[in-house]
């Protein structure tokens, strides 16, 4: 009978290791619906370095519908699948990390403004990213190729309305049209 005892925790373990280590998956109470609503359609960007002319430039930002082989700076590396006992989740495919958080790749697309951003062969990518279970806001992150090697960050209500901006070495606005 003892032995009996031992055998259903470990068959246990055996056919299901997150029961028997009590891992669950985090329940998020949001979806693409809610973050796209945030980011969805076409943004104004002017960029003033500290010695030089505003640049301007509107961009179309959506959810990409596959994932990007060009990522954005600091995205974390290559086209992994998130690890699920993490609590991360990707609604596409990235890089995982041990914290609760959705990404969404995106496609960048010029609509206007400064004529560089439409150059041939130019690199213009993105992703959206929220941390945590609930969805307050996010983190939209942009590599525009004819700013250099630069990641531009728009931090967002869920509302889509900008709580701040940033960039190395130069001032940013960003505006929803």
């Amino acid at each position: 009978m003892r032995r009996l005892l031992w055998v259903l925790p470990l068959a246990a373990f055996l056919l299901n290791p997150n029961l028997a280590c009590g891992v669950g998956e985090p329940e998020f109470h949001f979806g693409a619906t809610e973050m796209r609503a945030a980011f969805e359609g076409d943004w104004t960007f002017t960029f003033t370095p500290a010695d030089g002319a505003s640049t301007q430039v509107t961009l179309h930002l959506a959810q990409a519908a596959m994932p990007i082989a060009s990522r954005v700076p600091g995205d974390g590396g290559g086209l992994i699948r998130s690890a699920q006992a993490c609590g991360t989740r990707t609604l596409i495919k990235g890089a995982g990390a041990c914290i609760d958080s959705t990404q969404m790749p995106l496609t960048v697309t010029y609509v206007a403004g400064d004529p560089s951003f439409a150059a041939p062969g130019t690199r213009l990518s993105g992703n959206f990213t929220v941390y945590g279970l609930e969805f307050t806001g996010g983190t939209l992150r942009l590599g525009l190729e004819p700013l250099g090697s630069v990641e531009l960050e728009v931090d967002l209500n869920a509302d889509g309305s900008v709580r701040a901006t940033r960039g190395p070495s130069v001032t940013v606005t960003a505006g929803r049209l």
